[in-house]
């Protein structure tokens, strides 16, 4: 996964070119995909082009950012996940399990 990270310990996905806490220049940085989820919640209400419940899922990324992914699958806290970005979004898996693809692809 690729991100930027400050020498202050700031570090984000989102392609910054100056730190938001500090002020200095990012620098280009690769995570693995993979992270721990440090909380979760159940949407209520779906929108219109789902036809099931989705999570949003907050993963700690090893040496790098907090993440909020998308996960069709309900998932516990510190359960290891792959992170998958697609079209801007990030979702997130069980490390030992797969995805529905179906809703993967409507978001």
């Amino acid at each position: 996964m690729k991100g930027v990270r400050c020498k202050c310990g700031f570090s984000t996905v989102a392609q910054r070119n100056l730190c938001p806490r500090c002020g200095k220049q990012m620098t280009a940085t690769d995570w693995p995909d993979r992270g721990k989820v440090l909380s979760f919640t159940r949407l209520g209400a779906m929108p219109e082009r789902l036809d099931s419940p989705y999570n949003l899922v907050l993963v700690s990324v090893e040496k790098g950012p907090k993440i909020v992914c998308w996960s069709d699958i309900d998932l516990k806290q510190n359960d290891e996940v792959n992170i998958i970005p697609r079209n801007g979004k990030c979702f997130c898996r069980p490390t030992n399990g797969p995805m529905k693809e179906r809703n993967l692809r409507r978001l």
